[in-house]
This record gives C-alpha cells, structure tokens and sequence, in this order.
C-alpha cells in the first residue's frame, strides 16, 4: 500500500469532470484507489463519492493506492491533481 498527500489545484475542487478523468484512469490500474479527506474517504471507482469529500482548490487529500501496480497507479493518479487536474 502507498500514500501521498496531494493538494486540489483544480479552481472549482474535486468536480464531476475531475472525478470522471480518476475513475477512467484508476480502472486501467489493477490497484484500488482511495482518495480521503479528513475522515471522508471515496473509492476512486465513484463518481459520486468523490463529489461528496467537498474537496475544493487548496484542499489536502490523501491518494492511497493498494495492489498489483501501486506505483504506476500513484504516478497517474497524482499526476490528475498536480496539474490542476488538467480541465
């Protein structure tokens, strides 16, 4: 298992388009996905519970990615975020 915290840089947070680009990109990883904020936690396969962690620009969250390619994963993942999400 790996984790690294990454900060939102996206203007309007963690936003339906957001959330679609890490699900499209976690289910070509064969590691599962975790993004938490404080105590809120979402799979990275939902939509839905990723709108819900309310991570807006600024925000810290925390990726934790476990399974078969951890670090390929956490590369592609975190890349989403450190390029504001490139939206």
């Amino acid at each position: 298992m790996r984790s690294k915290r990454v900060i939102v840089q996206n203007e309007h947070g963690i936003h339906a388009r957001v959330a679609l680009r890490v699900l499209e990109k976690s289910k070509d990883c064969d590691s599962n996905v975790t993004l938490c904020k404080g105590c809120a936690k979402a799979n990275g396969c939902s939509v839905l519970e990723m709108l819900m962690l309310g991570a807006e620009k600024g925000s810290e969250v925390e990726l934790v990615v476990s399974g078969g390619d951890e670090e390929k994963c956490m590369a592609i993942i975190s890349d989403i975020f450190a390029d504001g999400s490139g939206i």
